[in-house]
């Protein structure tokens, strides 16, 4: 045999060694992408896409802790209880929204539970649905506050922001409609379901409903940035009468303020929408910041039957998302439960943390 050949043998050798060892080398599956919980920026803050869909989902809600006292902050309800004592109560409020492009514009659903408890005491427990409802397109159907409220918003940033001058702040289901022109103006109607009413100052609160109307609201406003005027007329089908309110908002530099008027078609009797007393109701407020972390906030209410209401208190952020609210509370009532312009005085100390 000659090295030549030597050679040859060898490297043939080699070859057959290296392809056995190569046919039984083990490779490693490469490992699969981890999906990571993406940001939703499409729709504001707090949003996040829901793992392997295009819905975005947003959680919050806030924890709230109340003692409230004096002659129309006590035992019995909440607020206006009376008795001059006081009450304490604790909420757990969970807010679920979600929302989704599609060709007829954003898909909307929004959930809202609360979870109370009042004076430590189990049987005054509650736990309910404060909101539930979807919007496409600018139609709103399910359950929140009746347009009516929504529309011309609450009055003012005091806690206690009515105890008999009564705006309105109630839930109903409906459907809805809201079209913003985008050029400041804005249109709105709502049907609504009034086969439950809510409050046993309406006059035909225990009467029950045997036909198929719903009430209906409708609302125009223009919002010119600094300022902004609003109107909603509410028709309470049972009662056959209604309410009108008007509504302007002022803001410049640290201050807002706001004026808020009311007409009920009877003014001897309440209804749905006109739940105080007389023919007519008027509500003031104010904010003025103090500080970056302070704000002080004000709020008067009169009506037709010599009711007068006040409110002032300052929120102070202790941390972002962590509140304390001290509030005073002022009462002038013609009821005949209090006597002849009682003049009763009250106070709130609030404990908000949002998230």
């Amino acid at each position: 045999m000659n090295i030549k050949s030597l050679l040859l043998g060898s490297a043939a050798a080699l070859a057959a060694v290296s392809g056995a060892q190569a046919a039984d080398a083990i490779i490693a599956a490469e490992p699969e992408p981890m999906e990571y919980v993406r940001v939703c920026d499409a729709f504001g803050k707090g949003y996040f896409y829901i793992p392997g869909t295009e819905t975005c989902l947003k959680l919050g809600g806030y924890v709230r802790v109340d003692f409230q006292g004096g002659d129309i902050n006590g035992q019995n309800t909440f607020p206006g209880g009376g008795g001059d004592s006081w009450k304490s109560r604790a909420r757990l409020n969970l807010r679920v929204s979600t929302a989704t492009d599609t060709e007829y514009g954003a898909l909307k659903t929004y959930g809202e539970l609360i979870f109370q408890r009042d004076d430590n005491n189990s049987d005054s427990s509650d736990t309910y649905l404060d909101q539930a409802y979807i919007e496409l397109g600018g139609v709103l159907v399910g359950y929140t506050s009746t347009l009516y409220t929504a529309f011309t918003g609450d009055a003012g940033n005091t806690i206690n922001d009515y105890y008999d001058v009564d705006y309105g702040d109630f839930n109903r289901t409906q459907i809805r409609y809201t079209y913003d022109a985008g050029n400041g103006f804005s249109f709105a109607l709502a049907v609504e379901d009034d086969s439950d009413t809510d409050s046993d100052d309406v006059a035909d609160y225990n009467v029950a409903d045997d036909n198929y109307m719903p009430d209906i609201v409708a609302a125009v406003g223009y919002n010119g940035g600094a300022w902004q005027l609003r109107a909603v007329g509410g028709y309470d089908e049972s009662m056959e009468e209604g309410a009108v309110k008007v509504r302007g908002d002022v803001s410049f530099g640290q201050v807002s303020l706001f004026a808020m008027a009311g007409w009920n078609t009877d003014g001897d009797f309440k209804n749905n929408y006109a739940r105080w007393d007389g023919d007519w109701a008027v509500w003031l407020g104010g904010s003025y910041s103090l500080t970056e972390k302070a704000k002080l906030n004000a709020s008067v209410n009169f009506d037709d039957g010599d009711n007068v209401e006040a409110a002032v208190n300052v929120a102070y952020q202790v941390v972002p998302g962590f509140s304390i609210i001290p509030e005073v509370n002022y009462r002038s009532d013609a009821d005949e439960k209090l006597g002849p312009k009682a003049e009763d005085w009250g106070g709130v100390l609030r404990f908000q943390r949002n998230f």
